[in-house]
């Protein structure tokens, strides 16, 4: 097993890895085999993730392995670790990517009671980090439910409308299925036309908008930002509000959604402009980011990998899509607004409920590591 960061991040025994190397792998790159109860601690990007093997292993050089001399417990020596999340950034190196090294990490220095006390610290924190661990996993599994569940409302509404009881007929699309007769199967280029304007404008003039996986166009900087701001936007290309961006790279991964706002977006992106009179843009927002189309974006599309896969103009307008009567577009639009934004809502405070927990855990653990509070 080869441990990368991406094993241990997640997790607080590594037990499996997504790499492997062989013999031959291990001499060449002249690697260590770490035995079983190793603590691996990260160093390079990701800082201050603690984990601790349960099977023999290598590691990347993201990594340090640690190994205890006598008269320290384990489990209390990896809750210091934890401990010192917020201080090590102090410690790194970098802007973009934060760095530690060997040296500063065997400088740390801890509190260390008698073993027998250390040993009652961990005790009552594996039992109290257990609790709020399994309080964690409950947000997040009904963070995953409503999340379903918003996918499914979305795809019901756009391919079955909201009348449950109009006559059906077949689409002759799989991932669409069956639709109320009266609506029609219309491919995208038939309403929806490239927008190819250029901006000239410098950036104090222009609104830079972002296009995010998971939620959609935002002005850059409003929502987490990923990655760094763009130094010109000279040749960017012109977003007007209703417009729909694509990226052409990530469309097969839901990366579409309509504009909300004018402004300037990536020339890697394309860019659509909606015949109003047959299109209500944020009806087909709701169409491009069921995971049925993302499935057509990937049909369509070509690369040489999975990561390089793009969904050109040529075949993102070949595909078929259904089309009710106008009225009706408006009608689902505005349903799902609100529909979306209730689960949103919910889902918002399962998140902030994740948030108090891991700022409640990362306190206890202070806490008691440093003697602020006694077992």
């Amino acid at each position: 097993p080869f441990v990368a960061i991406s094993d241990m991040s997640t997790t607080e025994y590594v037990t499996e890895t997504k790499k492997h190397l062989t013999e031959d792998g291990i001499a060449n790159k002249n690697l260590k085999i770490l035995p079983s109860g190793t603590i691996l601690y990260s160093i390079y990007a990701t800082v201050g993730v603690v984990s601790e093997l349960m099977v023999d292993a290598t590691i990347s050089q993201a990594m340090l392995a640690i190994e205890l001399k006598s008269k320290i417990n384990k489990s209390y020596y990896k809750y210091n670790l934890k401990a010192m999340k917020d201080y090590i950034f102090s410690q790194a190196n970098g802007n973009t990517q934060f760095n530690l090294n060997a040296e500063k990490v065997s400088n740390f220095v801890f509190c260390f009671p008698p073993l027998s006390e250390q040993q009652a610290i961990a005790t009552y924190l594996n039992k109290k980090c257990g609790e709020i661990n399994s309080l964690i996993s409950l947000q997040e599994e009904m963070i995953s439910e409503l999340q379903a569940y918003k996918q499914s409302v979305i795809t019901e509404a756009v391919t079955k409308g909201l009348d449950p009881n109009v006559p059906m007929k077949d689409s002759g699309v799989e991932w669409i299925g069956m639709i109320p007769e009266i609506w029609k199967l219309a491919r995208i280029g038939n309403f929806f036309r490239l927008r190819t304007e250029r901006n000239t404008k410098p950036m104090e003039e222009v609104q830079l908008l972002s296009l995010y996986t998971g939620i959609g166009v935002f002005p850059h900087g409003e929502q987490e930002e990923r990655g760094n701001k763009a130094v010109t936007v000279d040749g960017y290309k012109i977003v007007h509000k209703n417009d729909i961006i694509v990226n052409i790279i990530l469309a097969w991964m839901g990366a579409i959604g309509v504009s909300n706002y004018d402004g300037v977006t990536s020339p890697a992106y394309d860019i659509y402009i909606p015949n109003l009179a047959r299109a209500v843009p944020h009806y087909f927002h709701y169409v491009f980011r069921t995971k049925g189309f993302a499935g057509e974006c990937y049909k369509y599309g070509r690369g040489i990998m999975m990561m390089r896969w793009r969904t050109y103009s040529t075949e993102f307008k070949q595909i078929s899509i259904p089309l009710p009567p106008l009225s009706e577009q408006q009608t689902i639009a505005s349903y799902l607004d609100e529909k979306t934004s209730q689960i949103d809502s919910l889902i918002a405070l399962k998140q902030e409920k994740i948030t108090e927990l891991k700022d409640y855990k990362k306190s206890i653990i202070y806490e008691y590591v440093t003697g602020k509070k006694k077992v």
